[in-house]
């Protein structure tokens, strides 16, 4: 008998503590909520230096690379008006410079993931037909 008042005395000590520790839980959870919530409010989101320059990198590599279809689409109106004869490829990658871009070449290629000297080499190109 005295250990099943032991037992139920023991399991309601239990159940209070865990009420109490979930409730304690509940208000901690609460209190971050409304932090958070209150900074979302009060100040705009703010970048980390590195996110920043890399998303002024995608941007610089997006123009050039439009500056690269630009070329390359003028170059196939010059090859249109010539006389059968196509421009030497840029790099070993393709025998085709209408088909070879920065993202299409090898990684061992100088023109791997540089739009940048891409376009230099391809508007150099385009100066030399005109």
């Amino acid at each position: 008998m005295r250990e099943r008042a032991r037992a139920k005395e023991h399991k309601e000590t239990f159940q209070k503590l865990r009420a109490e520790a979930e409730r304690e839980r509940a208000e901690v959870e609460q209190q971050v909520n409304q932090a958070i919530t209150k900074s979302k409010s009060e100040s705009p989101v703010k970048r980390f230096p590195m996110e920043e320059r890399i998303q002024k990198t995608v941007q610089r590599n997006k123009k050039i690379s439009t500056q690269s279809e630009r070329l390359i689409k003028r170059l196939r109106g010059k090859i249109a008006t010539m006389s059968g004869e196509k421009p030497p490829s840029l790099c070993p990658c393709d025998p085709d410079i209408l088909m070879t871009g920065p993202d299409q070449c090898a990684t061992n290629c100088s023109f791997s993931n540089n739009p940048k000297a891409f376009a230099l080499a391809l508007s150099s190109l385009v100066n030399c037909y005109q």
